[in-house]
């Protein structure tokens, strides 16, 4: 509870300032290793050291929707236009998010955080079974840990509001109420969040039904969008022939390619929202003066839970030329930051282990930020 009181006097204090202003590439993709710590995390599924048991099952349901990703281009017309395969798959994703949020408002009697950390779950959930199904596709080996990063910032958030609401504490910000803030942002992140993992998941699911070679000169997609895909397409030839030091290596600049095309075209205009380039302000305020001790967003963890692994995850921090999250070319540097360090880090078999295992745990929703108490 300490850090919450923290963030209150903090952001009292910041209040006052805004008032006034066996193929070869089995050598390169290790389903080996892959498919031991799935089994070995198997157990973690019916865990309820942080959920009760009912709750755990509802997770497994919404598990269960994550990992149905055969479900979403099964019956997808592939003889159309790309755009409008794409379109199919996309709507196919977007039921997907309406059932978990009709689930989630059932189970949890219409709470809008409880239902926000859901989709947060499926999220998460999400980037794991896309990853494990299709791993030459880099970009979800970096998003799943970006987005758990985002669930640490509303997991912050949302503690924050309900200590706020719980002791009757009323704090003016930018015109408003610094507990409705709070709930607002966090309902505008997770619905960004769920824009990008349904946009980057329909081209990775495009990417590996079509092939990046038939999708790179597509007048439709974006410049970064075209780009990905033909260093895509030259990464999955190098994985052809075993070379996997190149393979790496041309997969994370295809990934930081699209990490361009999400931040750019999918994220900004959630950004350009006034409650949004509050919050970044909030957040570099609250960073700058705690010394990087407590921030919302902006580093990334590689592991799941950043204050039980401490000493054994691996923290990508925020480019010293990032102050501002609301600037899209500020995020692209965190985005091309993040993808050459996990790049670095999964060349190491230590690395690439470590990368796996907490991947996977994350999708299976075990040792994840959580506050129970939160409504």
């Amino acid at each position: 509870m300490r850090p919450i009181y923290i963030l209150i006097i903090v952001i009292t204090a910041i209040s006052g300032l805004t008032q006034c202003k066996k193929d070869k590439n089995t050598d390169c993709i290790d389903n080996t290793q892959r498919n031991e710590l799935l089994q070995s995390l198997q157990k973690y599924s019916f865990d309820s050291v942080q959920f009760s048991g009912n709750e755990r099952r509802f997770l497994n349901e919404i598990r269960a929707i994550a990992n149905d990703i055969d479900a979403l281009s099964d019956n997808v017309d592939t003889t159309i236009s790309l755009e409008n395969t794409y379109d199919q798959i996309l709507s196919n994703f977007l039921a997907h998010i309406a059932l978990v949020e009709q689930k989630a408002n059932a189970f949890y009697n219409g709470s809008p955080a409880k239902i926000i950390l859901t989709k947060n779950a499926f999220v998460l959930m999400s980037y794991d079974a896309l990853q494990r199904k299709y791993p030459e596709f880099m970009w979800t080996q970096l998003g799943i840990f970006a987005a758990n990063e985002v669930r640490n910032g509303l997991v912050m958030a949302l503690m924050l509001r309900q200590t706020l609401m719980k002791n009757n504490i009323n704090i003016p910000f930018n015109g408003s109420d610094v507990s409705s803030v709070l709930l607002a942002t966090s309902d505008v992140l997770i619905q960004g969040q769920l824009d990008v993992l349904s946009d980057i998941g329909c081209l990775g699911i495009l990417n590996k039904k079509i092939g990046a070679g038939n999708i790179k000169n597509e007048a439709w997609l974006t410049n970064e969008g075209r780009e990905a895909f033909r260093l895509q397409e030259l990464a999955e030839q190098q994985l052809a022939i075993g070379n996997c030091s190149q393979y790496m290596d041309l997969q994370t600049q295809a990934a930081i390619q699209f990490g361009a095309h999400e931040q750019i075209y999918i994220l900004q205009p959630m950004w350009d929202q006034p409650l949004m380039a509050q919050f970044a302000l909030l957040n570099q305020v609250v960073t700058q003066l705690t010394q990087h001790q407590l921030v919302f967003f902006g580093d990334i963890f590689v592991g799941t839970n950043k204050s039980s692994e401490f000493n054994k995850g691996y923290t990508i921090k925020t480019p010293a030329n990032v102050s501002n999250l609301a600037n899209a070319s500020q995020r692209v540097d965190v985005a091309i930051n993040g993808f050459n360090t996990i790049n670095s880090i999964r060349k190491s078999k230590a690395g690439s282990y470590w990368i796996d295992y907490s991947q996977i745990k994350i999708g299976y929703f075990y040792d994840v930020y959580n506050a129970p108490w939160i409504e």
